[in-house]
């Protein structure tokens, strides 16, 4: 396939080329702003011109074919894509040999009994409602066996496919290479249990794997069981088709997929909901003890059973604080509404009416800071306590000279285009996403505070913030894009009406907001307290917890 048509095949499946490094978008992003005059007034800068600059620059180079191409390249799998009316549009080079002999010689086509199988194969899933990959009756010569994926496109329209169905195989060339990391991680896979489900999927049989690894068949068999039970799998053909599914999410990240098989959500038996007058059921978790004093969470990633810190039930319990996390729209359980977050405040207090609440506090998180202070302004008498972890806060044009990193060129973006500033940020986030185990790692290492490394690693906070960003980039990116707008627009709040204690915590390692930029807000709340923390970052939240809810 020409670099012009593989080219038309991104934009198909997920609308605009991009280039998968996050500093180097974040570079364009300031570089552009630099070299543009007058930035500050969005009259001056027509957003078709903006974009079209920065689309430009992004696909410089056919970044984007380069990139993907690696991706595929490097897959366990072979791949061949294929639209919804099952027309092969791409393959990767390790596929090649494979695509022929799928191929109808005369039409170039897939043979006629191959399509039978994968529409059986469709069918079912449809009807069963499946995501996940499903292996097809058809085998190659070889003894490979085929399967198939189905993702949606992120690209609207009449004339576009809705959805982009794969064919995969696993690479002879590949064999016995290690699971996906995040994989054994999320179950807790050990090394002997690892070796099974490698030789597992490659097509070993229990009698093969045991003389391979010169262990007992039993030995196997009782591997087997201690890995159904951690994956809650019933059979060799169900861990497969999971593990499987698991290793090409990577994919995913990158088509927008609906599917969902990265980590667990933690305590999920904490999950509550109620529905609102208006229709909107909110999801939310409850933590601690019942008549434990209550403090509702604004938190920054995705979804409240990742917003809670490791260890937090002893805290609770000692502190007697009941933590009530609610998933605002699009972020999490509850779904996302048209107008988010225009009308989470009204949504907030009715939320707040229902659960009986007397009084309580708000805890907001990094940019979720500037959500809980415009909720706080309107002044609910049941509110007593506002407390800011990290605050990354607008009041007024001028305060978004102390954001940094990431927040300062979204910012510039967003005052002069709302619309274009999302699909930044977008870039962003799938950037991130499909380069995650050699470079979100790398990242969030980087920006944790020295003071906090060895308390993140002790308790596995990484894994924990790995989580959030993940599930945050692929499954809720309408609720982030629409609140990243929103927190970084100034809004213009008369701060001096808010009259009830205010605590502030800022970490001097912090890499959102500067140290000024905290004062700026401290100075102009009448009833307030900062507790500057030194070599402690925006995750200050993680490695305080006790300390900020007490």
């Amino acid at each position: 396939m020409s670099d012009s048509n593989f080219s038309g095949l991104i934009y198909r499946i997920i609308g605009k080329p991009e280039r998968w490094h996050d500093d180097y978008i974040v570079e364009m992003m300031q570089q552009y702003l630099d070299e543009t005059e007058d930035v500050a007034d969005p009259l001056n800068l027509l957003e078709l011109a903006a974009g079209e600059e920065i689309l430009s620059r992004l696909s410089q180079g056919n970044a984007a074919i380069d990139a993907f191409n690696t991706l595929l390249d490097k897959s366990r799998f072979q791949m061949i894509i294929l639209d919804d009316h099952l027309k092969p549009l791409y393959h990767n080079r390790i596929a090649t040999d494979l695509f022929q002999f799928l191929q109808d010689s005369t039409t170039g086509a897939l043979k006629l009994d191959l399509v039978q199988k994968i529409q059986q194969a469709l069918d079912f899933q449809a009807e069963k409602e499946i995501s996940a990959m499903q292996a097809l009756d058809f085998i190659e010569p070889n003894g490979g066996h085929l399967y198939i994926r189905t993702i949606s496109s992120k690209v609207s329209g009449t004339n576009q496919p809705s959805k982009f169905h794969i064919l995969m195989m696993l690479n002879p060339g590949a064999d016995y290479v290690q699971l996906n990391p995040d994989l054994v991680a999320e179950y807790g896979l050990t090394e002997k249990e690892q070796n099974v489900v490698v030789r597992l999927i490659h097509g070993d049989n229990i009698k093969q794997i045991a003389e391979a690894s010169f262990v007992s068949e039993n030995t196997i068999r009782s591997h087997l069981k201690a890995i159904f039970r951690k994956t809650e799998t019933k059979s060799q053909g169900a861990l497969i088709s999971l593990t499987l599914t698991h290793e090409s999410q990577v994919l995913d990240s990158y088509f927008n997929s609906d599917i969902t098989t990265v980590a667990r959500m933690q305590d999920s038996a904490s999950d509550r909901s109620l529905i609102l007058s208006c229709g909107l059921e909110v999801s939310y978790c409850d933590y601690g003890p019942e008549d434990g004093y209550p403090v509702v969470v604004f938190h920054s990633g995705f979804g409240s059973r990742l917003a809670i810190p490791k260890g937090y039930e002893k805290v609770c319990e000692r502190q007697n604080k009941r933590l009530i996390v609610p998933d605002r729209p699009g972020l999490g359980k509850t779904p996302f509404v048209e107008g988010h977050p225009d009308q989470w405040n009204r949504q907030l207090m009715e939320f707040i009416d229902k659960l009986g609440l007397k009084e309580y506090d708000i805890l907001g998180s990094i940019i979720a800071c500037q959500m809980a202070m415009s909720y706080t302004a309107e002044a609910d008498p049941r509110q007593k306590k506002l407390i800011l972890t990290s605050p990354v806060y607008l009041n007024e044009d001028s305060d978004a000279e102390y954001l940094t990193e990431i927040l300062a060129p979204a910012a510039k973006y967003v005052k002069m285009s709302p619309q274009f500033a999302k699909e930044i940020y977008t870039l962003w986030l799938k950037a991130i996403t499909l380069n995650f185990d050699a470079h979100y790692i790398a990242i969030l290492s980087e920006s944790v505070g020295s003071a906090e490394q060895a308390l993140f690693e002790k308790e596995n906070t990484f894994q924990l913030l790995t989580d959030v960003f993940k599930e945050g980039a692929r499954q809720s990116l309408d609720g982030i894009l629409h609140e990243m707008v929103y927190c970084m627009t100034p809004l213009h709040l008369d701060l001096s009406k808010i009259t009830i204690p205010v605590d502030i915590w800022y970490g001097t390692e912090d890499r959102r907001i500067t140290r000024e930029g905290v004062d700026t807000v401290f100075r102009q709340l009448p009833n307030k307290k900062i507790h500057v923390r030194e070599g402690y970052s925006e995750h200050i939240y993680y490695s305080l917890f006790e300390e900020i809810v007490a």
